[in-house]
């Protein structure tokens, strides 16, 4: 008996279903360091001075002429310090087709990692060979990102890749186009800081700002797209960062600005202005893949919001189903009862439920097989459906003068 009359304790928290446990990977070429950062090893961040402790600062870039503090400052500088990113460096003889035995190391170290950004810091003396339009190495990559992914998957890792789209050609009728691939697990960056760009060797200025994209990723929601208006805006006075956005070609928003129409439907990521708003804002969360919807309603990933979707839904259906294996099942004339139907059917919906109540996902539903073999092949047969949030890409309306 107690005194205190209502006794309300405090519940024990579980897994994360929601994807607020979501980690972030970077592969990127580098240099040793001696007693400091090394090869192939996976390290885990929080803040930009973490890598300073590895090793890695500005300094650390300006020496090796690449990109590595810049790609993680500009990353704490959109998701913010705390949030956990996992950094791992290749030799920078690797290009990033090779890269994926390391992307599969920091795969394993965290399995959390929603989202793996790849920079391409190539050697001294390395030379920019376009195939159609776009980076020869970067271009081969793409397929190579979309297999590792799929491995990822397979491993119940399910993540999105983002790659460096260094050195597109100049003239952007030329890039070869991203929306006819079947990689819809890769994004494609192609913008950059152009004044930041402007300050490196010849090589540098060809670079992309892969770790800004990440960095937008991670400040949001898996569900909303990365050029949101109202909250991605990356222009800052304070520190001043892209106050002139521009391509990986080096050229600057208003040198290229006739043909961006073009690059947007080809799928690339670049930076783009609104007229009437102050700054530059990511284009859209584009795939390497075709937009498809078949004759029933299925459509694939041609967002990467719509990637989001697919693999936290199966992260919390995983979760959500996992203490199910292994139990017996009371079967009637070898079959589940509807009863045992409607238990796995309340598992699965309960955990679309919890998304959409966070409002990562509009709906979902979850469809178990009565017909399943228990006995024999043991395994219970699921159908799930999911239904994404919708995203305003564009608003047309019409105006009228009135007398009244």
């Amino acid at each position: 008996m107690s005194l205190r009359g209502i006794i309300i304790n405090e519940g024990k928290i579980g897994l994360n279903t929601t994807g607020d446990g979501r980690e972030f990977g970077l592969v990127a070429n580098g240099m040793a360091i001696t007693g400091k950062a090394q090869l192939h090893i996976a390290y885990k961040l929080r803040r930009p001075s973490d890598a300073v402790a590895l090793g890695i600062d500005a300094a650390y870039d300006t020496t090796n002429d690449v990109r590595l503090f810049r790609h993680i400052s500009e990353f704490y500088r959109r998701a913010g310090e705390g949030k956990i990113l996992w950094l791992i460096l290749s030799p920078q003889t690797s290009k990033p087709a090779d890269m994926v035995s390391d992307a599969k190391i920091l795969a394993i170290a965290s399995g959390k990692i929603s989202d793996m950004a790849f920079a391409y810091n190539p050697p001294s003396g390395y030379t920019d060979v376009l195939v159609d339009g776009i980076n020869g190495d970067i271009k081969l990559g793409i397929d190579a990102l979309q297999l590792f992914a799929q491995w990822a998957d397979e491993q119940d890792m399910p993540l999105h890749t983002i790659l460096e789209g260094r050195s597109i050609s100049a003239t952007l009728s030329a890039c070869t186009d991203l929306r006819g691939m079947t990689a819809p697990k890769v994004s494609l960056v192609v913008g950059q800081d152009w004044d930041y760009a402007e300050t490196l060797s010849t090589m540098g200025k060809k670079f992309a700002d892969v770790g800004t994209f990440l960095g937008v990723i991670a400040s949001q929601a898996w569900n909303r797209n990365p050029g949101e208006v109202a909250t991605q805006k990356l222009t800052s006075d304070v520190p001043a960062v892209w106050i002139t956005g521009g391509l990986s070609n080096h050229q600057k928003y208003n040198e290229v600005f006739s043909s961006l129409e073009t690059l947007n439907d080809k799928g690339y990521i670049f930076p783009i202005r609104y007229q009437g708003l102050s700054g530059y804002w990511w284009n859209d969360g584009h795939v390497c893949a075709p937009i498809t919807v078949d004759a029933d309603g299925n459509m694939n990933q041609h967002t990467i919001y719509y990637s989001h979707t697919m693999d936290m839904a199966k992260r919390a259906l995983r979760i959500a189903f996992l203490p199910e294996l292994k139990r017996p099942v009371e079967l009637v004339n070898g079959k589940l009862d509807q009863t045992s139907v409607d238990y796995y059917n309340a598992i699965g919906d309960m955990a679309f439920m919890r998304l959409a109540g966070s409002d990562l996902i509009s709906d979902g539903k979850t469809y178990a097989d009565k017909e399943s073999d228990l006995l024999i092949d043991k395994t219970l047969k699921i159908q799930f459906s999911v239904i994404p949030t919708g995203c305003v890409n564009t608003i047309e309306g019409t105006i009228n003068l009135k007398n009244q």
